[in-house]
């Protein structure tokens, strides 16, 4: 895929900081996206998810049990759902204090690989998750550990 992206702050809690990425050339966030669509904002479960969200951020922290893993066992790509709803929001959970914010959708399918949406959205998450992962290894960027805050180059052009 190899898309130049940024990663761009959405909001620092008390408990957690929230990134999301933006793709080189659009004007929204992936998470800005998610949150306009049609599909997304009439599922049932829509503003108990968005309520979610934002008390992980302020109470809870990123807690293993609110989320799905997804990906491979080489990534950090999870899946956001609340109860038993359809909605997916793909995720980098790297730890319990930051989530970096993918693309998602309604789950219609029983795999999220049979449906090219969900698929591509996790696939693209991927390849953001190991692009970060090599900036944190060679120090351009820094996450502190204690409130998830992300310092440095956090501009990925497409060449890396």
């Amino acid at each position: 895929m190899n898309l130049g992206f940024q990663i761009k702050q959405v909001e620092n809690g008390l408990r957690g900081s929230l990134y999301s990425v933006q793709v080189c050339g659009q004007e929204k966030t992936e998470f800005e996206r998610f949150l306009e669509s049609d599909e997304v904002r009439a599922a049932s479960e829509f503003d108990a998810f968005v309520s979610r969200l934002d008390d992980m951020v302020e109470r809870f922290g990123f807690r293993e049990d609110f989320f799905k893993k997804e990906g491979s066992t080489r990534d950090s790509v999870e899946a956001l759902h609340y109860g038993n709803g359809k909605l997916r929001l793909y995720c980098l959970r790297w730890s319990s204090v930051l989530l970096i914010l993918g693309y998602g959708g309604v789950k219609t399918t029983r795999t999220y690989q049979q449906d090219p949406v969900l698929h591509e959205a996790v696939v693209f998450l991927q390849e953001v998750d190991a692009k970060v992962a090599a900036r944190q290894k060679t120090g351009e960027i820094h996450i502190d550990p204690d409130t998830g805050l992300i310092t440095g180059d956090l501009d990925f052009l497409g060449e890396d």
